[in-house]
Order: C-alpha cells, then structure tokens, then sequence
C-alpha cells in the first residue's frame, strides 16, 4: 500500500475528529476518508510508542503483514462480501500492529450475519454485518469487536457475543450504534484525556491494568478538572434560581481541607479526596432531591461506614459525598459493589446493618480492567422495579437501555453491561451525572427553593413511572 503523506499529515487529525464543533457525517454513507485518518493516527500512535520514535516511519508501517494475508484468493474471497465505501476504508489504511487499543487487538474483517439472525439483510450478495476489529484476547470469551453494519453504516463494539442482546433488533436499540468515525475519535480521546496510555509494561508495581502495549488507567489529572466545572456549574444553574437573600454565606472555599479528609479516612492520592479539596462549596442545602451538601464535617466523617475497612493495596472505598437523611439495610446489592469489590468479607457489618443512603464515589480496585474512579452509585433507600416482572418492559433503564434489575438499589444512572465504544460494567462517570442533573434542573424536572433542589429523595422512584419515557429522565445517555 502507497500513501502521499509525510509523518506529520499521519498526526494532523484535529480536523477529523468528531466533536459538537464537527459532527460526524449523517447522510447514511460511510466516511471512509475521515475513518482512515483517524485509524491511521491510531496505528502511528501505537508505532511511535511500541519502538520509542518522536515521528512514524510510513515505510515501516506500510511493511507491515497485511491483515488477510499473502494469499490473493482470501483478500477477494473477503472483499467480494464488503460493500464499495469498506472496501475505500482499506485501501487507505496502514495495517495496525497486534494491540492496535486498549480494547482490541487489530483488523478482524470477520463477516458475521449469523451473529445477528433477527436482521434482515437487504444487500445484494453481501454480508450485513462485518467486524472491522476483534476484541483483545483475555477480554473473555466468545469474542466479537467493533461491529459494523454496511446496510446502515453505523458501528457498535460488543465485546463478546453476550452484547449483542444490547444492540438488537437495532430498530429499538438506534443509540447503540454510532459513524465509525465517532467510536474512533473516542479513542482518540481518550488517549489525549490521559485515560488509555500507551507503553510497554515493566516490572514496577502499578496502579493501573495493562492489556499488552495499552494500559487503561483508573482516573486521569484532566478529569478533576472536568469534573468540577461540571459541578460548579450545576452549582451556579441553582444559585441563579433560588430566592434572593437565600444563599448560605459560604465564600468560594473548597468543600473538603485535607484535615476534614483525613479525619474521614479518605485515602491520599485519590480521584474523590482531589475532587473534594478543590470543588466550591455550594452555597446551598440541597444539592438534589433529599441529599445533603456536607456542611457539618464532623457530621461527614461519622456517617463513613466504608473508608475505615480494610482493604487491600491498590483499591479506593466508597466515600458518601451526599447524604440523605434515610438509611437502608446492609444488603447483597450493596455487599458487592462497596465491599466484594475490595475482596473482602471481614468487614464489621452483617446483612441488616444500618447504612446511609445518597451518592458514593465508586469503589475500586485500580489494577481491574475498566476501572472508574470517577465513577459514581447512588445509594437509594427504596429498591427500583421491585414489584415488576422480569418480563416486563415498564421501568427505570440504563444507559445501554437495559432495564435496571428488579430490587436494585444501586443502579441508577449507570452506564449497565454494554459500552458502545469499549468496556463492560464500568460505573458511570460523576462528570456525567451532575450533567444530567443540569439539564433537570434547566427542563424544569427538577425544582429549585430556598434550600436548594426542592424535593426527598423518593423523587428519584419518577423512574419507575409506569408513564412512557419515563425514566429518560433518570437516564444517562451512552458515552465511554
């Protein structure tokens, strides 16, 4: 394969990536100018950091083993099945080297309509579905990858074959499937936010899960940073709407010092305890329905039932960032999210103790795969759909538009198994929720007073209205 390209053209993509500013085409055709782009940045990026190079050398990506092999007749045998734009796409990408991400391992090209029964194939003498990249080995089994569909031209990456479930029939799952250009600048991003890092392992102990050239890392500096103006923003969305004279006089100090932190046995060198010591303090009660801004911060460390377990080396507890005033039992839901993700039974709680309900920052154990320090679990002291039958189709969702499990306490707002763009069962981000929060509080969902967000916290059951639509209210829409 030739290209006219030097190195810097291969890493000059700003104007290729996907953002409000440039979406991505919608015309119902592949952009498979763009795509290329974006992949090849993607190959260099990994070249440059596999053999320590400041540029990529195009004539060692162009030598390398093309994915189909040296045979002529399995190159037809596969293009013959690959509608015209797909074909364009491989005619101008470089073929990655194994790892080409985090999540994938390189060019797969697998056609694979019978993974997809329920869908009608409307193409002549060709497959409908196609995986354009195969999902890392180790990730589990019965592996699929980046999915793309040549009738629709939009892209999916289930992980495994149990995914599909989250993507079909497609006419119902439409949010799941993306312009491959979006799933790649994603990415991309994540690179650039400092989340995917790539790199040969070494033997030094790290904080971080590693799959081969790729490492994905827990929390990155840039999210603090994101995650606050998300929730002073918020904050300042309710300050405009509360009644003159009503703001509590708090200056522009942080929330947490490092001492209210230490008394709460909040780890050092944590996502939550960076967050806390930086963020302004509201100037308000309630930041939303029925939870608490923690003024009293003597009244903050005492209601920490998880910071003071023991937990092993490289895990991060739970810490309750906004309470409510209701408790709920110690149960196996909140067993296994605020302790089995530290390995640990010992703790000095039974089933049946009391526990604080409201929003936790996501338990750890960074050397996990998808870890999401960032991550949020609203507690709520009432289980959602717990009188639903599991077949039916009324209730609170998660963003992969699965139905949240009957009797859940926990799973509110959170992304559920499927990631469109990598990843299984990782917590929603924080940043994402007080987003969400911003835009019930701008639509009127949400009221605000002299004390805050107006409201308890039963509010929240409005997603179990058995109304339709519902629970978009409550729901976070797919992002990474």
């Amino acid at each position: 394969m030739t290209m006219n390209v030097t190195p810097q053209q291969i890493l000059d993509i700003e104007d290729a990536l996907v953002s409000e500013e440039n979406p991505p085409r919608d015309d119902g055709t592949l952009d498979y100018e763009r795509c290329a782009r974006l992949h090849n940045y993607l190959v260099a990026y990994g070249w440059m950091a596999r053999h320590g190079k400041d540029m990529p050398d195009l004539d060692a990506l162009a030598r390398q083993q093309w994915f189909f092999g040296e045979a002529e007749e399995d190159i037809q045998a596969v293009r013959e099945r690959l509608v015209p734009s797909l074909n364009s796409f491989l005619d101008l990408i470089y073929d990655p080297e194994p790892e080409f991400f985090y999540w994938v391992e390189r060019l797969d090209m697998r056609l694979c309509d019978e993974s997809f029964l329920v869908e009608e194939n409307e193409l002549e003498d060709k497959e409908r579905f196609v995986v354009i990249y195969g999902t890392a080995m180790g990730l589990g089994p019965h592996c699929l990858g980046v999915l793309y569909d040549q009738q629709l031209h939009r892209a999916s990456f289930p992980m495994t074959v149990l995914n599909v479930e989250s993507l079909e029939p497609i006419s119902e799952h439409e949010e799941m499937w993306f312009p491959l250009e979006t799933i790649l600048s994603h990415w991309i991003c994540m690179i650039r936010l400092g989340r995917v890092v790539a790199g040969l392992p070494d033997d030094s102990p790290t904080s971080r899960s590693q799959i081969g050239l790729w490492s994905w890392l827990p929390y990155c500096d840039s999210q603090i940073d994101s995650t606050i103006a998300a929730i002073e923003h918020y904050s300042a969305i309710v300050e405009s709407r509360m009644p003159p004279g009503s703001h509590l006089p708090f200056s522009s100090t942080p929330l947490f010092t490092d001492s209210d932190l230490d008394t709460a046995t909040v780890p050092h060198g944590c996502f939550i305890r960076s967050l806390l010591t930086q963020v302004k303090t509201p100037r308000f009660k309630f930041i939303a329905p029925g939870l608490e801004v923690p003024h009293d911060k003597e009244a903050f460390a005492m209601r920490q039932k998880f910071t003071n377990i023991p937990y092993p080396e490289g895990s991060i507890p739970a810490v309750l960032l906004f309470a409510s005033s209701q408790t709920v039992n110690l149960n196996s839901d909140i067993r296994r999210l605020f302790v089995h993700a530290h390995e640990n039974e010992g703790i000095p709680m039974s089933d049946g103790s009391p526990i604080p309900t409201g929003l936790y920052s996501e338990p750890v154990r960074r050397d996990h795969h998808d870890t999401e320090e960032t991550g949020f679990r609203l507690l709520l002291p009432f289980a959602l759909r717990l009188h639903r039958h599991t077949c039916s189709d009324v209730g609170a969702r998660m963003s992969d538009g699965r139905l949240i499990t009957p009797g859940s306490f926990t799973q509110l707002f959170q992304h559920g198994n499927f990631h469109p763009f990598g990843g299984e069962w990782r917590s929603q981000r924080l940043e994402r929720l007080f987003q969400r929060w911003t835009d019930l509080i701008e639509t009127g969902v949400w009221t605000v007073g002299e004390d805050g967000v107006q409201g308890e916290i039963e509010k929240f059951g409005e997603a179990d209205n058995d109304s339709p639509g519902a629970w978009r209210d409550y729901w976070i829409a797919p992002d990474w």
